[in-house]
């Protein structure tokens, strides 16, 4: 009844006028609530910044300073990046990248770069030495995990929906055949890789084949230790993974060949091509891609594919990205 009196009041009074409130009714609630409302309608610089904390439910009181202070686009990660002391310019920087993490923080602060750079190259272990320092994945649903130098599976992992792989090499036919006992996958990455090798057949004429799958635990250390003396640590490292870390003890990690040629020579051959851009429709990677060798820390093998799932090798295909940047970015 008030508010109706003093705009009746106005309309008489020369001079009068109504300010309006930079704020929502719900966003004037709650600052009313936390006593502030006065500051934010007489002392906010970045209205835009206050508003965005408040929509997104992260707004605390103790920071509204600092909120009407600065220009953020994103509310995530502020109220922490304020509580570790950080300037307004790393505050702006950082809380804009969506992939930031906060037990990252002490290494983002220590690399260089913009501030997507720093992030997507502590996120990817760019700034650590290969095993360094290594995390144990425990979360075997998702088929984009993340087997490598510093990401391992438990010792003795062994998938519990493996199936036999339908097209496999056949020993004294195909050229690179050097068949283990059996040759398996987890049954989703099985099923993609038959539709993979129908349609190459259909398509374009390819016999695809698998020469090599899911290796156990116990496997891929022999085969480690039968070549450290051979090639040395460094060589072998770059291109024997040690045990609990290789894909193939995944299960989602298939060797191939076609048309019964060397597997390393299957780049040379004209059909290749027809592989790396159709793979993906699969749900298939190229792992180890020649261009990427500094981010995988693996040696280019152009014969080693990775399933990953249709949606998530579609984004790698189209974005040209190893499986390290597109986890990097999640």
């Amino acid at each position: 009844m008030k508010k109706i009196f003093f705009l009746i009041l106005c309309l008489f009074i020369s001079g009068c006028q109504i300010k309006q409130s930079h704020y929502t009714e719900k966003q004037q609630e709650i600052l009313r609530e936390e006593d502030v409302l006065e500051f934010a309608e007489n002392n906010c610089e970045q209205v835009a910044s206050l508003q965005l904390m408040l929509d997104e439910e992260a707004f605390e009181k103790g920071y509204i300073e600092d909120y009407c202070r600065m220009d953020l686009t994103s509310s995530s990660h502020v109220n922490f990046l304020l509580k570790r002391g950080l300037s307004d310019e790393d505050v702006e920087g950082y809380s804009a990248i969506p992939y930031f993490r906060e037990e990252n923080l002490e290494r983002y602060l220590k690399a260089e770069g913009s501030y997507e750079e720093r992030v997507l190259n502590v996120n990817m272990n760019m700034d650590l030495k290969p095993f360094e320092m290594i995390s144990i994945v425990n979360d075997f649903s998702d088929m984009t995990l993340l087997v490598n130098k510093f990401n391992a599976l438990p010792e003795g992992y062994v998938p519990d929906d493996m199936v036999h792989v339908k097209y496999v090499c056949t020993q004294g036919i195909d050229y690179s055949c050097t068949m283990m006992d059996q040759v398996v996958l987890r049954q989703e990455a099985e099923e993609a890789f038959e539709r993979f090798v129908e349609s190459a057949l259909e398509e374009k004429g390819i016999g695809i084949v698998a020469i090599a799958a899911y290796r156990s635990y116990q496997y891929q250390k022999d085969l480690y230790n039968y070549y450290l003396p051979i090639y040395g640590q460094e060589r072998t490292d770059q291109f024997y993974a040690r045990p609990g870390q290789s894909e193939h003890n995944s299960g989602l990690a298939v060797d191939i060949t076609f048309d019964h040629i060397r597997y390393t020579d299957i780049e040379n051959h004209e059909a290749y091509p027809w592989i790396l851009e159709n793979m993906h429709r699969f749900g298939f990677i190229l792992r180890y891609p020649e261009d990427k060798q500094e981010i995988t820390r693996y040696g280019y093998e152009s014969w080693h594919l990775r399933y990953v799932g249709a949606e998530a090798a579609a984004i790698m295909y189209e974005n040209n990205w190893c499986l390290e940047e597109y986890l990097a970015r999640k």
